[in-house]
């Protein structure tokens, strides 16, 4: 039966935005292998401490639908028995290259696989003493992905950005701007047509939110560090093939705990959107509004080319927001069961805004069943712990797909704009 995953972490201490963990080295039998190791632009300078960790803590994604992507953090608490991750130390062997935005990529080896779970940069190098009780000196690297570069790169203008560009190609427009690496994308086409670049004043991940509202799409880092951009439609497509199915029922993957809400946060019933340039474009659901009194929602400069298009934003946005219903809001995978080989591959294999099918049963002989959004993910491993806790959301965007059991029911699910 497998082992429980075993967490790990690489440390690359080149410059530069690529991570180079599998160099390919002329005449050595592990990293000389055609297809399987990267070809890199200069020396390695890498370093494993995976046998040094106590604990990894990871933090991805948003809590709520409406919130934005923000930056991936996280933590990584090692042991320092001789001090090499000091960095004033000179002695040590990193004597000179601990120093703040070193890149860092964490990921768990289980039953023969890797899966990656973060990669960024190291912000701190915070060295933790307790004096009297451990002997040995802790260091912990804070960390942050991409977005905090994005958000540090400042511009005006967008070259190549012109009126009709579809969202994907504005993405790749504004990514080519600040030399974020090619390698280092996973952009869909886009469904909307963009007016041309506004030309103001603002960094890159600015921009780049700009481009995702105006899609009712998601941008975010992925896990191996890829600039993501997904389309309304993908997301829509999703959500007719779940990546996992969770219950507590025993019809899919077990899960260890559940959180279960009721109320009005995500409700909106009179929406307006305002394209940059163009007249307001209010959609209001009255029966929602007599029920539940007026929820706003204002959606501003977004940058679809008619405003069309932004009265069919508003409509979409209140025709997934202006009823209410028992929402799952999380689940918690546990993993130190290595033979639960199911729930251990979706525990760190599960990546933003998968579509995941939960079952959760509830008191007096009822139950709960919605096809989400994973909208955040929790990374929480150490020598007593092994936890993943999956974030849920319902999507901004439904779509009636054709044969799907769940988006293709007649009356309930609508045609994507």
């Amino acid at each position: 039966m497998p082992a429980a995953p075993v967490v790990g972490a690489v440390i690359d201490f080149t410059p530069g935005i690529s991570i180079l963990i599998n160099p390919f080295t002329l005449d050595s039998a592990q990293l000389g292998v055609l297809d399987t190791n990267q070809l890199g632009d200069q020396p390695a300078d890498y370093v494993d401490i995976s046998s040094l960790i106590k604990s990894v803590s990871v933090r991805r994604g948003r809590n709520r639908i409406l919130a934005k992507f923000e930056a991936g953090s996280a933590s990584v608490d090692i042991y320092d028995q001789n001090g090499d991750w000091n960095p004033a130390n000179t002695s040590s062997p990193y004597y000179g290259k601990l120093i703040p935005l070193r890149k860092i990529q964490i990921f768990a080896d289980y039953n023969g696989s890797r899966y990656y779970l973060f990669t960024g940069f190291i912000t701190n190098y915070v060295t933790n003493f307790a004096l009297g009780t451990e002997e040995v000196s802790r260091v912990t690297f804070q960390c942050v992905d991409a977005f905090r570069l994005l958000n540090g790169a400042i511009f005006t203008t967008v070259t190549g950005a012109s009126a009709g560009d579809l969202s994907g190609t504005r993405v790749t427009d504004i990514l080519d701007e600040v030399d974020y690496p090619a390698g280092l994308r996973d952009i869909d086409a886009g469904d909307t047509t963009l007016q041309a670049d506004p030309g103001t004043t603002r960094n890159a991940l600015e921009a780049l939110r700009t481009v995702e509202d105006s899609e009712l799409g998601g941008f975010f880092i992925d896990a191996e560090g890829r600039a993501t951009f997904l389309s309304r439609s993908v997301i829509t497509q999703s959500l007719g093939s779940v990546a996992y199915t969770f219950a507590d029922d025993g019809t899919g993957i077990a899960y260890q705990a559940a959180t279960v809400n009721l109320d009005a946060d995500q409700l909106l019933n009179d929406v307006t959107v305002t394209r940059l340039g163009g007249t307001a474009q209010n959609a209001q659901d009255q029966n929602s509004i007599d029920t539940y009194f007026i929820h706003s929602g204002i959606r501003e400069d977004v940058l679809m080319q008619t405003d069309a298009v932004a009265l069919d934003m508003a409509n979409m946005i209140l025709s997934t927001r202006s009823d209410i219903e028992t929402r799952i809001d999380s689940i918690q995978l546990n993993l130190e069961d290595g033979d639960d080989v199911n729930r251990c591959v979706a525990g760190l294999n599960i990546e933003l805004l998968d579509a995941v099918d939960i079952t959760k049963t509830m008191p007096g002989a009822t139950s709960v069943n919605q096809t989400l959004l994973t909208l955040g993910l929790r990374h929480d491993f150490s020598n007593r712990k092994m936890v993943t806790t999956v974030l849920t959301g319902e999507s901004l965007v439904h779509g009636f797909l054709l044969d799907s059991l769940t988006q293709g029911i007649i009356g309930e699910d609508a045609l994507s704009y």
